[in-house]
């Protein structure tokens, strides 16, 4: 059978080539629009830097022809060099080059199709929408607002547009993944592991992944209603696998299995607006289930010692959970701006196969206590609200007041963890921002900020509470920002 995915990609490239080819051709100028970013960030607890990729600079491109728009975004990151850097590598560059997006916009009276790599964004609230999954996340970003913290996909989108309904639908031939820190630098927030390529089961079926939303806009605000189903964005444990040598099991290489999940999500929200406050809110209903109905495969570790396959234990993993935010805006006296957010998440049902761990068994390769070796003790949503990983229930709460005519912006960011744990009440943790930005001539700004990470001695799970392996992250932060 003819794999139909190369041909797809060919379908779109050959559509963006021919549209791109016509807008060239015309002599509209093109608009630049962007930023130049030179930040500073040191701990609290010892002003050492910390080591994380930012994007020092963005350009924005767009060219015009008829009813044909270039869109196209493109990002210098930049990393750190360690002092050994060039003990293994001769190469001076210290940046990547992101082409963020790239894409053609057709607009007709009725109607608006995008089509090439492009950023989506879906639901009703500004942030932590458990609805917005049709872009991949940048887990390096995920404290930052807008499309920062989103990854473009090669895809093809139509917006319709019938009287006070707007359909959007949203089509990529390929699964999007989220980019994940992978431990290597300061980052604060990890995953629990982090397997090898090789370990990645590959997804067997076609990895389309789409969906439609409607939006039906009121005198007072909106209504939306939309569904998406793909791939999730981040792995998940898929079973194990018990290798030997011939019929020999005397030495059991045990081979853990990870993979994606199929994730449809159905999705509700609202905004409604009025003269004295904005609500809005999203709820997300998610179906997961891996479909890796066998995971029978050579090892991935010296397939030709551990040559024979003994025992496989596919996880057949099913999971039904729900996410939901909920935003309130208004504006307090003293014209104090104030925003506040609250998410939940709740696994609603679980099933899943066991696995072949117990207190007789040595397993060398895989370190885990075999009385929490339960299979939902591993279950992390693949999709919806990046923080879920870090806690099921948090509030938001942000401030903002400008002075001086509008030169200076001063703001208050809290994360709240307000999960219910066993001996504690009330707020477990909380990440806090306090941010000064001042302009100091047109489109130069200057920005000091200070965050504050506090997490809780007596958790339950101690050090791994994801608060608490972030505290060493409080710091101080400076940037000098240029518009253009």
């Amino acid at each position: 059978m003819v794999n139909r995915i190369p041909i797809l990609i060919k379908n779109f490239f050959l559509i963006y080539l021919i549209f791109f080819s016509k807008i060239l051709s015309e002599k509209s100028k093109p608009i630049f629009s962007g930023y130049l970013d030179f930040s500073y960030i040191a701990r609290q607890s010892d002003q050492s830097l910390i080591n994380i990729p930012y994007r020092m600079g963005s350009i924005s491109i767009e060219k015009e022809s008829d009813n044909i728009l270039l869109n196209s975004t493109f990002a210098l990151e930049y990393h750190v060099r360690e002092d050994s850097y060039f003990l293994s590598t001769s190469n001076p560059q210290d940046f990547i080059l992101d082409m963020r997006e790239l894409y053609l916009t057709y607009r007709s009276n009725s109607y608006e199709l995008r089509i090439g790599k492009q950023i989506h964004s879906w639901g009703s609230v500004d942030e932590n929408s458990p609805i917005d999954n049709a872009s991949s996340l940048d887990y390096y970003y995920m404290f930052f607002g807008g499309t920062e913290k989103k990854m473009a996909t090669l895809s093809g989108s139509l917006d319709y547009y019938i009287g006070n309904l707007k359909i959007n639908t949203v089509f990529s031939p390929l699964h999007s993944t989220n980019r994940i820190p992978l431990g290597d630098d300061d980052f604060p927030v990890e995953l629990p592991v982090y397997p090898d390529a090789k370990e990645i089961l590959p997804i067997s079926s076609k990895p389309y992944e789409g969906g439609i939303q409607g939006t039906y806009s009121l005198g007072f605000g909106d209504i939306s209603l939309s569904y998406f189903s793909g791939y999730d964005r981040t792995f998940n444990l898929s079973g194990v696998n018990v290798y030997g040598r011939g019929s020999d099991i005397s030495f059991p290489y045990i081979d853990i299995v990870y993979g994606y999940r199929k994730t449809n999500v159905l999705g509700f929200g609202s905004a409604l607006i009025s003269d004295w406050f904005a609500l809005r809110f999203d709820v997300g209903y998610f179906s997961t289930e891996d479909k890796n109905k066998t995971i029978n495969r050579p090892s991935s570790f010296n397939a030709t010692f551990y040559d024979s396959l003994h025992f496989s234990y596919p996880l057949h993993e099913k999971a039904v959970y729900q996410q939901a935010t909920i935003q309130i805006e208004t504006e307090l006296p003293l014209d104090i701006n104030l925003s506040v957010q609250y998410f939940t998440y709740d696994t609603l049902s679980y099933s899943s196969d066991s696995l072949p761990v117990d207190q007789e068994i040595n397993i060398p390769n895989l370190q885990v206590d075999p009385e929490n070796m339960t299979p939902s003790n591993f279950f992390t949503p693949g999709m919806g609200v990046p923080i879920a990983i870090l806690t099921k229930s948090a509030v938001f709460v942000i401030m903002d007041k400008r002075f001086f005519d509008n030169k200076l912006t001063a703001s208050l960011t809290s994360m709240l963890d307000i999960t219910e744990y066993p001996y504690i009440s009330g707020v477990a943790g909380s990440l806090t921002e306090l941010k000064l930005e001042y302009s100091i001539i047109q489109n130069l700004n200057g920005l000091f900020g200070i965050t504050t990470v506090k997490g809780s001695n007596s958790h339950p799970d101690k050090e791994l509470y994801p608060f608490n392996k972030m505290k060493d992250f409080s710091h101080i932060r400076f940037e000098l920002k240029y518009f253009f």
